[in-house]
């Protein structure tokens, strides 16, 4: 209820905004709502904070498949692919619309996710999240883009190769953008 000019006048000489993390977003595309697509938000907190690695011991469990589409190609991207191969996936991709030149996570932290086993699948963009007759994930449809002119933020815009449509065999998405 206060302004930050009314707590500097209170006298404080610093302040601190933590404004936590973000409401997810998801891509709205078919299939965001089959069981094992989860927001990177969800995820990291199962396992960082209610400690679904150690179920039963903790009442959350996290139910991952052996092969997870992380879609995104921020820092969340990456703790979300990192902590999905300690989980013990076996196959775990990082799924990006541009290059990885364009990624906005820190080259250290694509460095990182490389050196555990992290497949990048860039420009590639998921239009549909395919499931199977009891719900899960069971593939994912996507398309090949290519970079055109650039957009609003500078980077070259990511557009659609007619044509390039593939399915990828992934368990489970972690939607991280």
């Amino acid at each position: 209820t206060s302004s930050l000019k009314d707590i500097f006048e209170q006298g404080y000489k610093a302040v601190f905004i933590g404004t936590g993390a973000g409401l997810p977003s998801f891509m709205d595309i078919p299939g965001e709502n089959l069981n094992r697509v989860y927001s990177s938000n969800e995820l990291l907190t199962r396992v960082n904070l209610m400690k679904a690695y150690l179920f039963p011991e903790y009442d959350t469990p996290i139910n991952i498949g052996k092969r997870i589409a992380v879609i995104g190609g921020g820092n969340t991207a990456m703790d979300s692919a990192r902590v999905s191969v300690r989980l013990g996936a076996e196959k775990v991709y990082i799924v990006y619309r541009r290059t990885e030149n364009e990624m906005p996570a820190r080259k250290e932290e694509r460095e990182n996710a490389k050196e555990e086993g992290v497949e990048f699948c860039t420009l590639t963009l998921p239009v549909r999240i395919i499931g199977d007759e009891k719900g899960f994930v069971k593939s994912m449809e996507c398309v090949k883009m290519e970079l055109g002119e650039p957009d609003d933020s500078g980077r070259r815009r990511p557009v659609v190769v007619k044509g390039s449509e593939f399915i990828m065999d992934v368990d489970t998405v972690v939607v991280a953008i």
